[in-house]
C-alpha cells in the first residue's frame, strides 16, 4: 500500500524498523485554508523519506506535491541497490516531467510546482537531494548541520555578494524560489551521498517550520528530547509563533 500524506489537520505517524525509527507530522497552520504539503514515510520497509511543499493557484499546489510524492515513491520502491544515485535522479526527473506536462495541459494547474526533499537510507550511506527551500538537516555530536541549500533568490544574492547573511534573514524576497519541481522542462538537480553513522538524526522540513522557529532553537529541541517529543514540540512552537504557513516535519534517527 502506498502511503501518501496530505492532511488538513495534524498528521502523526511514527514507525520503527531494525536500524532506524521515525516520526512525521503535518499541520495546515493558522493562516492557510488548505495544506499544500505532502510527505512519505515508510509503510513497510522502504528506506526513504520524501517531503514536498506545493505552490500554485487553487488546489494546484496540492496537486503538484501529491504527484511528486506518489510518482517518486513508486519509482524508489523498485530501486536497484547498485544504481541508487542514478535511480533517484531518474525518479525525480520523471516526476518533474509529469508535473510540468500536467501544468501545460490543465488550465487549473497552470504554473504549479513543488519543492522536494528526499532522503534515502542505504547500507552505510545516506543519499539526499532537494529542490526549492524545504530542507534536510543532520544532527550529530550535538551540532545541527543544514545538508541542503535553498534554491532561493536570497541565496543567489548571497552568492553574488549583494547582501550579507544578516540581511538575508529578513529580506523581503526570502521566500522567492529560483527552482522548483515541475515548473520547467529544463531539469537540474543533484543527488548527494555521505557515509552514515549510528546515532545520527535527520530533520526534513518545509519552510513553515524554519520560517517560524530559529536554527538554534531547532538544534536545542532535537538535542534535549526524543524524536517524538522533539517533533511535537517543534510543531507546537511553529504554531505558537504564528503558524503562517503549512508545517511539515519528519525526524529520523539511525540506530
Amino acid at each position: 500500500m502506498l502511503l501518501v500524506v496530505n492532511l488538513e489537520d495534524v498528521g502523526n505517524l511514527k514507525k520503527r524498523c531494525e536500524n532506524m525509527k521515525w516520526i512525521g507530522l503535518t499541520d495546515v497552520g493558522k493562516v492557510r485554508k488548505n495544506n499544500e504539503d505532502a510527505y512519505f514515510i515508510p509503510e513497510r520497509d522502504e528506506p526513504f523519506f520524501l517531503l514536498a511543499d506545493g505552490m500554485g493557484g487553487h488546489l494546484a499546489g496540492e496537486m503538484a506535491s501529491s504527484l511528486a510524492i506518489s510518482l517518486i515513491s513508486e519509482e524508489l520502491r523498485n530501486i536497484s541497490k547498485n544504481r541508487i544515485k542514478t535511480n533517484i535522479y531518474n525518479a525525480i526527473e520523471k516526476a518533474n516531467n509529469v508535473i510540468y506536462q500536467e501544468s501545460l495541459s490543465n488550465p487549473d494547474y497552470h504554473g504549479m510546482g513543488t519543492t522536494l526533499s528526499l532522503l534515502y537510507v542505504g547500507k552505510g550511506k545516506i543519499y539526499y537531494s532537494n529542490i526549492g527551500d524545504s530542507r534536510i538537516y543532520l544532527f550529530k555530536d550535538n551540532n545541527l548541520i543544514q545538508l541542503t541549500r535553498d534554491d532561493s533568490f536570497v541565496n543567489y544574492l548571497l552568492d553574488v555578494g549583494e547582501i550579507t547573511e544578516e540581511e538575508a534573514k529578513n529580506h523581503p524576497r526570502k521566500n522567492v524560489l529560483t527552482k522548483a519541481l515541475g515548473t520547467s522542462e529544463i531539469f537540474d538537480v543533484k543527488v548527494h551521498e555521505k557515509v552514515s553513522e549510528k546515532g545520527e538524526k535527520f530533520l526534513i522540513c518545509s519552510d513553515g517550520l524554519t520560517s517560524m522557529v530559529s536554527f538554534e532553537r531547532i538544534r536545542e529541541i532535537i538535542k534535549d528530547y526524543s524524536i517524538e517529543e522533539a517533533a511535537n514540540l517543534l510543531l507546537k512552537e511553529a504554531l505558537d509563533k504564528g503558524g503562517c504557513d503549512n508545517i511539515t516535519l519528519l525526524l529520523i534517527t539511525l540506530e
